[in-house]
């Protein structure tokens, strides 16, 4: 398989779309093995041509797209295929999608895990096989479903596709990439996708809260002793990086007071996170049981490390939507796990030697998805670690990327902010902008629908300084916005 080219793409095209992308060319022959991955940065370039070959599967990754609570995804392609049994499976955030022509007809199912657990789906009619194919797939959220509509009019409307995904008792936000994957028949012998182009679209309003796709979430278990992590811990600091510790209830109790000092200064001062690391497996314990060491280990970690956790998960990441459900109602922690957390692609896990395969190709693109390790320091590494060498080299893709590494709870009330944000008392002259920005507690990422000059500043007046921002190629900005902070946009600058 062939590397694509990869190109960069501003954060907001001319037209008011949260993305615009093409993607780069790229022709993948998929011979060599049963897992090939290919990634592209979303771009402005025209075309991919993928191709597959029998009896293997490979995946093609778009990535670098903007994490939304709500936003469509306009895709332009087309299939063909030499047999009725191959076909292409989409993976939009939350969907798993099938499409495969029959009888010189195309047909899309979106499949969905019922509430008895029964696998179902629906059908949609995309067209014939000698045209292009033009629909739209938007995710939502909030209603935790996904639809899929063609330029005629004609939708389906489906769940989100995993049972616990579709429970979350918090707003769920996309993805930031897409995956598409060839499965030849025995029969077949050829199935070419060509896909034209992939734009993401939100709803644009006067000021807009986007999710970023230049931050990309980590964090470590345990953690394990301190010669096994500091130096990978000081390596992510010195690219002004930061991640999420779920502290390990036993290995908590085992550490010395210089240990703890270290931990507690790398989340006051350094503001890593903090997450709680169950010692058992919630899903081998009764709900009662379950729930009581869930209380105690939260006020455990609380006690010794002196921040309230945010985030959660257990030995050998063994818990589920109950749990999940518990937890953020109760103790106010988001679920490291399941379909929307780090099992997204349920044969990636987390950042070891075994999955460098995928990883180092994954992170030279720029993918954002969250993930977690154990060890960071020793080579070669033990299972469920990375190798020094290969912690630093994914560190280095990141940076390379112009992306930060950044804490789960940061990710995540950052991408939610896309739907709890609020803005109010605007007022709005030729030579002012001002608002109150109110959101879930957590920064939030706003664009401005202005025309940005030159000499355009923006001035923050409970901190009383002027903020750095983004403009982007409709010459609207982009900014950080804390909450209950009031914001003034002097269009031509101070006079």
């Amino acid at each position: 398989m062939r590397n694509p080219c990869l190109f960069p793409c501003s954060l907001m095209p001319v037209i008011d779309a949260v993305f615009d992308s093409g993607i780069n060319r790229y022709t993948g022959n998929l011979i060599k093995s049963s897992r090939n991955y290919g990634f592209c940065k979303a771009a402005s370039l025209p075309l991919v041509h993928y191709q597959g070959q029998p009896r293997q599967t490979g995946s093609l990754y778009i990535c670098r797209l903007i994490p939304m609570a709500q936003c469509t995804y306009q895709i332009l392609m087309d299939i063909k295929a030499d047999d009725a049994h191959s076909f292409v499976e989409l993976n939009t955030p939350a969907s798993k999608l099938i499409i495969q022509e029959t009888n010189n007809r195309i047909l899309l199912k979106s499949y969905f895990e019922s509430s008895c657990g029964n696998i179902e789906s629906k059908t949609l009619f995309l067209g014939n096989s000698l045209e292009k194919l033009d629909f739209e797939i938007t995710f939502d959220g909030c209603s935790r479903t996904n639809t899929v509509s063609t330029k005629d009019g004609e939708c389906i409307i489906t769940p989100f596709y995993d049972l616990e995904r579709q429970m979350l008792p918090y707003v769920d936000f996309s993805n930031g990439y897409l995956r598409f994957t060839s499965f030849l028949s025995e029969k077949g012998t050829c199935l070419d996708i060509n896909i034209y182009s992939i734009k993401q679209i939100a709803g644009r309003k006067f000021i807009t809260a986007l999710g970023s796709s230049k931050m990309t979430p980590f964090g470590v278990d345990g953690p394990h002793i301190r010669s096994t992590t500091e130096q990978g811990i000081g390596y992510l600091s010195s690219k002004n990086n930061r991640g999420t510790i779920w502290f390990d209830i036993d290995l908590l109790g085992q550490f010395s007071e210089s240990d703890l000092e270290y931990l507690r200064n790398l989340v006051v001062n350094n503001l890593w996170d903090t997450g709680v690391h169950y010692s058992k497996e919630l899903n081998s314990l009764p709900l009662d049981q379950a729930y009581t060491l869930m209380d105690e280990g939260y006020q455990y970690v609380y006690e010794k490390i002196g921040r309230k956790p945010t985030s959660w998960c257990s030995l050998r990441n063994r818990d589920n939507i109950t749990h999940a459900i518990y937890a953020y109602g109760n103790l106010g922690m988001f679920w490291r796990n399941g379909n929307a957390g780090i099992h997204a692609e349920n044969y990636v896990g987390g950042l070891c030697d075994d999955t460098w395969e995928w990883w180092e190709p994954a992170s030279k693109a720029g993918i954002s998805y969250p993930v977690f390790s154990h060890q960071l320091d020793v080579d070669p590494a033990i299972k469920y670690s990375i190798s020094r060498s290969k912690f630093r080299d994914w560190v280095d893709n990141y940076y390379s990327n112009n992306m930060t590494i950044i804490p789960f709870y940061e990710y995540n009330q950052m991408n939610c902010n896309t739907y709890d944000a609020s803005f109010e008392n605007l007022q709005h002259s030729e030579k002012l902008l001002a608002f109150d920005a109110h959101t879930n507690g957590a920064d939030a990422l706003v664009n401005v629908n202005i025309t940005a000059e030159d000499s355009t500043q923006v001035y923050d007046v409970a901190l009383e300084k002027y903020l750095d921002y983004e403009i982007e190629q409709d010459r609207s900005i982009t900014f950080r916005v804390a909450d209950n902070h009031s914001y003034e946009v002097y269009l031509n600058g101070m006079e």
